[in-house]
């Protein structure tokens, strides 16, 4: 809650850090949350980082447009080089920083990149205005595979996914990465940060001998749990002088240079031969130009790593990364994040946090970016937060049951670092997060706190003022009750609907209505409130039809994708969903894909593809037992293949705005499930 008086007052106030930089964002950040930011998003966005502190992002808009520029002067042709690019909404992983494939979802249009770079330009000139540096992307020493090809070099690695990586020793690596910061340089300006690491995974080239890369052979999925472990490090001595090669291909440039490189790379590295070669790109740099960005997932410091190495004296900003494809569960232990940067070594360089998608928890972000300004940690985080909601509602006088409410969430949720995925029953049949239910019937100590919780904010919901805060708060509560009341449901309609054994129709009936009308409740209570919806999101993506022209897109194989404004729409459902595009009459969604990986508890999208889903497989098993046979794999299989193909090329529009009260539904909605927290004692 932002208030802007209408006289400012005569005064002068400071707040100093402890540390300089106050940091924001993980590569993914700009695919999951902000692809579909037009400028004036990103003017509020900006504000709002200026507002809390952040003086430091990653700025990764339009790199596509310089990559197009530079690879188009070497020679390479116009779908040679949009084809080695993905979709607007799977860019990140065509990009060097988190390389997964190219083309999925593409080829990119040539105005989404024309647009992009001038927006880019915009941002820069925003932020700098306002203090804020961002990191401009590296060359990474990835390629088209066709530039292979055309310099027929047998240095470059085929991954296989239509990218090669360039040996940083190669000859022609720095030249070619000269060419790439001037251009950057010449297109965006600097602030001297560069974000620099190669592949995401920690797997591969640039760095890594030429033989080890070919030894490993580690496909980048980056979203299917490959990471750094896979890496098996080589000679220390090509570490080092890769290494040399990486910084001075952005210091020929940029003489004030500093190297970015984000710890996700390593997060799982373990052995002393992975800390000596990682100890070799530190000393490969000039000291002070090779920064770490921690990327522990609950905060607790990479520098720990290696019996407290603290990156052998590396400057370093600490972060926690909290979340994968900006998932809706609350999480994230205060008390956790109360350590940041204070039970740090010395060279703490900056403080922040690197989730791959925002717009959920602010009561945890805006604790961590709080963190720079503080002298200690907080004496006492369940006050910190009872103090925090009050200002947030707008209340001027304590209310007994917004205290009560903001306790027992942070002796709940915010007292649990949980899996930075969703691991509930709405987007995944038959999962559930272990720590909701002693059983399928009985919820855990904590959840019964989150319903409390909740309950009191339904109460207070008459005397507190409904605007956004209050009711994200409120819908958001509900929302984390009901996404946990999913998973038993699920579970039990897994159970009764099992592949290739007997089938009981009645069970399969049953279990079918009553996830269903699970779902069904979640969809109609998150429809109350804005952060929920999914219609925004998708008209967001058609703007830029508007924008940038509807003429140039195409998706090969894809009929019902006819111009950019389908295309744009496509993108954007399928990131929420099969991630990969599923194709027409398939057998399965799609074969190797994080499904449903970016889940979101969006209206429309609860109710039309989850709770669909659902209804489609009980119908497919409920037929099956009223005919005494049982459902094959496949059968499964191709069922969430039409649906995904179906709703992910579908253009029907959803609302934009909340529909129903949110007061209203949430009372309605506790009642409903009163009973199944009826043993609660919070």
């Amino acid at each position: 809650r932002v208030v802007a008086p209408d006289i400012w007052p005569d005064a002068e106030y400071a707040r100093g850090r402890n540390s300089p930089w106050s940091y924001i964002m993980n590569v993914c950040t700009h695919s999951y949350s902000l692809v579909w930011y037009a400028w004036s998003d990103w003017e509020a966005f900006i504000d709002w980082m200026a507002l809390s502190g952040i003086n430091l992002f990653l700025a990764m808009t339009g790199q596509e447009e310089v990559a197009y520029q530079v690879f188009e002067k070497l020679g390479l042709e116009d779908l040679q080089i949009r084809e080695w690019f993905n979709g607007p909404a799977l860019l990140t992983w065509s990009r060097g920083q988190n390389e997964y494939g190219s083309n999925i979802a593409g080829p990119l249009p040539r105005s989404w990149m024309k647009g992009q770079y001038a927006l880019q330009q915009k941002i820069l000139n925003r932020t700098r205005s306002l203090g804020l540096s961002g990191q401009l992307p590296g060359f990474q020493g990835n390629v088209p595979i066709a530039l292979k090809n055309l310099w027929n070099d047998t240095n470059m690695t085929d991954n296989n996914l239509g990218t090669a990586w360039m040996d940083a020793l190669d000859p022609k690596y720095a030249p070619l990465a000269d060419r790439w910061t001037a251009a950057v340089v010449d297109a965006f300006g600097t602030d001297h940060w560069w974000q620099l690491d190669g592949y995401f995974n920690g797997g591969t080239a640039p760095w890594l001998s030429r033989g080890a890369r070919e030894k490993d052979g580690v496909r980048a999925k980056a979203e299917t749990g490959v990471r750094a472990k896979d890496a098996q490090p080589g000679d220390l001595d090509d570490w080092f002088r890769r290494g040399v090669a990486a910084y001075t291909g952005l210091n020929r440039t940029d003489p004030e240079a500093l190297w970015s490189f984000q710890g996700w790379a390593f997060v799982d590295w373990s052995t002393e031969a992975q800390a000596a070669s990682l100890k070799s790109f530190v000393d490969a740099a000039p000291p002070g130009k090779f920064v770490v960005v921690d990327m522990s997932v609950d905060g607790d410091g990479e520098w720990k790593m290696w019996a407290n190495a603290s990156f052998w004296g590396a400057p370093f900003v600490w972060t926690a990364l909290h979340d994968f494809g900006g998932t809706d569960g609350m999480k994230g232990d205060l008390e956790h994040a109360n350590a940041i940067p204070f039970e740090g070594p010395d060279n703490v360089w900056g403080t922040g946090f690197t989730p791959e998608g925002i717009d959920q928890n602010p009561v945890f972000y805006e604790f961590v970016a709080e963190a720079n300004f503080r002298a200690a940690p907080v004496a006492d985080v369940a006050q910190w937060a009872v103090d925090r909601a009050h200002k947030r509602y707008g209340l001027t006088a304590d209310d007994a049951r917004i205290e009560r409410a903001w306790r027992l969430l942070v002796n709940s949720s915010y007292a649990q670092d949980l899996s930075v995925q969703d691991g509930t029953g709405v987007a995944h049949i038959g999962d559930n997060e272990a720590w909701a239910w002693d059983d399928r019937a009985t919820p855990s100590s904590r959840l019964c706190e989150v319903y409390s919780a909740w309950s009191l904010l339904v109460d207070a919901a008459a005397d507190v003022d409904m605007a956004e805060p209050f009711r994200y708060d409120l819908v958001n509560l509900g929302r984390e009750v009901l996404a946990q009341v999913a998973g038993p449901a699920g579970q039990n309609f897994s159970d009764a609907t099992p592949i290739n054994k007997t089938l009981d129709e009645a069970r399969v009936n049953a279990t079918t209505a009553a996830y269903v009308e699970v779902l069904e409740d979640l969809d109609a209570l998150v429809a109350t409130d804005d952060a929920f919806l999914l219609g925004p999101w998708l008209e967001m993506a058609k703007a830029f039809a508007v924008e940038y022209g509807n003429d140039d897109c195409a998706a090969d194989g894809y009929p019902t994708i006819v111009d950019c404004a389908t295309f744009y729409e496509w993108n954007a459902r399928v990131q929420l969903t099969t991630w990969n595009p599923t194709k027409p009459n398939a057998s399965s969604v799609v074969k190797d894909g994080p499904i449903d990986y970016a889940a979101k508890h969006w209206a429309g999208l609860v109710g039309d593809y989850y709770a669909e889903r659902v209804r489609r497989l009980g119908a497919l098993a409920a037929s099956k037992a009223s005919a005494g046979s049982v459902v094959e794999a496949g059968e499964a299989d191709e069922v969430q293949a039409a649906l995904a193909y179906e709703w992910t090329t579908a253009t029907d529009a959803y609302p934009t705005a909340p529909v129903g009260d949110a007061a209203a539904v949430s009372a309605a909605t506790r009642g409903k499930y009163a009973a199944m927290f009826g043993g609660c004692s919070a």
